[in-house]
């Protein structure tokens, strides 16, 4: 199937020129520092996955650990890929999980 068969899930509203990724925040790393959540985020791409945490970063004050923070694109792990460098598409799928790590029971 080429890029082109299937339509964009994430339109661009009308903005030329632009085609959107959507990002998912799963977890406590959703969490805004006013209390409220923010579960989901379109970003316009293409963006690296480095620049989308500083993005995240910089505009919702999120803050992200990459040891211990699972990031998936189109639900490969992005240390799979090429990890910060991954290049991100538009219409592709980011989901950012918290890994949780338990001690003895």
């Amino acid at each position: 199937m080429k890029e082109g068969d299937t339509p964009n899930p994430w339109p661009s509203s009308g903005e030329t020129g632009n085609s959107f990724a959507r990002i998912r925040l799963m977890g406590n790393l959703g969490k805004l520092e006013n209390g409220k959540r923010l579960d989901s985020e379109k970003v316009v791409a293409p963006i690296t996955v480095g620049q989308l945490l500083k993005e995240l970063q910089s505009s919702h004050g999120l803050e992200f650990r990459r040891d211990s923070t699972l990031v998936l694109v189109n639900g490969v792990e992005a240390n799979a890929l090429q990890d910060l460098d991954t290049l991100i598409q538009g219409g592709d799928e980011v989901a950012l999980v918290p890994m949780f790590h338990g001690g003895d029971a």
